[in-house]
């Protein structure tokens, strides 16, 4: 079977912001993820690459009303902000 290689890659720092300041979306992705709500809270503020799992990504999506791909940085905008 063949593997895919996913790169995971962060959110906007909007979004990260959206995260931690909106209770009800922690709380989805919590029970989603099947983690503390706090631990959400914390790995928005250490801006996690977990919220880009596709399940996750979905539910932010449907939250915020917002497209998939503009809650990602680009991959242009990653690799300047490595360099």
């Amino acid at each position: 079977m063949k593997k895919r290689n996913l790169k995971k890659r962060k959110l906007k720092d909007e979004i990260y912001n959206v995260i931690r300041n909106d209770i009800p979306l922690r709380d989805k992705i919590a029970k989603a993820s099947n983690i503390e709500k706090d631990s959400v809270y914390g790995a928005a503020v250490r801006k996690s690459t977990k919220f880009s799992l596709p399940f996750i990504l979905k539910i932010i999506s449907e939250h915020t009303g917002k497209e998939k791909e503009e809650l990602l940085i680009a991959e242009k905008e990653e690799e300047n902000a490595v360099t």
